[in-house]
């Protein structure tokens, strides 16, 4: 993979792309086998909306903790980064040095795009409308999904039909899908490797644009998939862990990787949910 000079500057793979995602739309491979009984579509129905509601009341948190890059699956840095987020679409990260002192900082107030180089003095500016930083940060994410992330959840684009398949071995599973072993911080365990499900969202004729990987209960995300036209693999999400605060669900343990062996995982070490936030906080000024 081939950074763009901005990117080497700062001597990492800037984990601010994740904050940048593209929409649910694309083409996937097809899932084997007929479509599922009535019992099975409105039973897949529910869950996506249960889905839907899922933290909805979280509307705005602050959070910091460490952020580890890789690249070909080797680990290229770790670094301190705090965050605020305000639903469903703004979002701002400070990426920080050893010493404490900002290093990058990006923010969306939901129309534009910024961020400052603060070791370099350097300002950029773009209009957000379905746009990715992919061509920073290695990773297409945009944004409002990073929120509904860091907030517990997924986010659910428009699609056209929905299955929902067992996983773990058993009849339905598709081919080449993984199980999403994920534990919660207070030892329970959401997603074990030989039970769940999967729903599949497609569009069109049957084109899957997204996978969402859940537990037993089938209320525990563990996993999100989401995917190119092409069929190939955009990137995916995993809550490796996750930790209940003010009464929400949230993540303590998030990985974003992609099928080129780029990603990030970020730990969490404090988060606040509820918090208060100004809209100017979403909106970075050129240095002076």
């Amino acid at each position: 993979m081939k950074y763009s000079p901005f990117t080497r500057r700062l001597g990492i793979p800037l984990f601010i792309g994740v904050f940048f995602f593209s929409a649910c739309s694309t083409m996937a491979p097809m899932v084997p086998g007929g479509p599922g009984d009535l019992k099975t579509v409105s039973e897949a129905g529910e869950i996506v909306a249960y889905l839907k509601n899922q933290n909805l009341h979280l509307k705005t948190f602050k959070g910091m903790g460490r952020i580890t890059f890789w690249e070909n699956e080797k680990k290229d840095l770790t670094t301190r980064v705090a965050w605020a987020g305000s639903a469903p679409d703004r979002l701002r990260v400070v990426l920080r040095s050893v010493s404490g002192q900002p290093v990058v900082s990006v923010a969306s107030d939901g129309q534009w795009i910024y961020l400052v180089d603060h070791t370099r003095g350097k300002f950029y500016k773009k209009h957000a409308g379905g746009s990715t930083m992919k061509k920073f940060f290695s990773i297409p994410v945009t944004s409002d999904d990073i929120v509904h992330l860091l907030a517990g959840r997924v986010s659910i684009d428009n699609y056209d039909s929905v299955d929902l398949l067992r996983n773990g071995g058993s009849s339905g599973l598709m081919p080449g899908s993984e199980s999403c072993p994920t534990t919660v911080s207070n030892q329970k365990k959401p997603c074990e490797s030989e039970d769940g499900y999967i729903l599949v969202l497609k569009k069109g004729w049957g084109n899957t644009c997204q996978k969402i990987y859940l537990d037993a209960s089938r209320k525990q995300v563990c996993k999100v998939e989401i995917f190119y036209l092409t069929g190939n693999l955009k990137y995916r999400a995993e809550f490796k862990t996750m930790q209940d605060i003010e009464g929400y669900r949230v993540p303590s343990r998030l990985v974003l990787t992609t099928d080129d062996g780029s990603g990030f995982q970020l730990d969490v070490d404090r988060y606040w949910a509820g918090v208060s936030v100004s809209p100017s906080l979403f909106v970075l000024m050129p240095p002076e």
